[in-house]
């Protein structure tokens, strides 16, 4: 609930009054918990830094230290998930947590 609550407040915060949304699914291989925002998205350049710790992105809100993200793959990873970030094909940032199947 850290990593999914991280995530969600990131949404949150970049979303400009916008809707966050969250889904999941399942399947053989794995669960999947999307969290997703209707604002601008991540600058290209962050995104391969974004789980980065301290790494803050150049749309990062003030009163930030950059360990949000890190402590969520740190958590997820350590749960035999993966997590990723990307842009929504029509605007928006999008987390993808997958927890696999033993």
């Amino acid at each position: 609930m850290e990593a999914v609550g991280n995530l969600m407040k990131n949404c949150m915060e970049h979303n400009r009054g916008g809707t966050v949304h969250c889904a999941y699914g399942q399947n053989p291989l794995y669960t999947e918990i999307r969290i997703w925002d209707e604002g601008e998205g991540f600058c290209k350049e962050d995104i391969p830094h974004l789980f980065e710790r301290f790494y803050r992105g150049k749309n990062a809100c003030e009163g930030g230290i950059g360990i949000g993200l890190a402590l969520s793959r740190e958590i997820v990873e350590r749960q035999n998930g993966t997590l990723r970030a990307k842009n929504m094909p029509d605007g928006g940032a999008c987390f993808e947590i997958r927890f696999y199947s033993h």
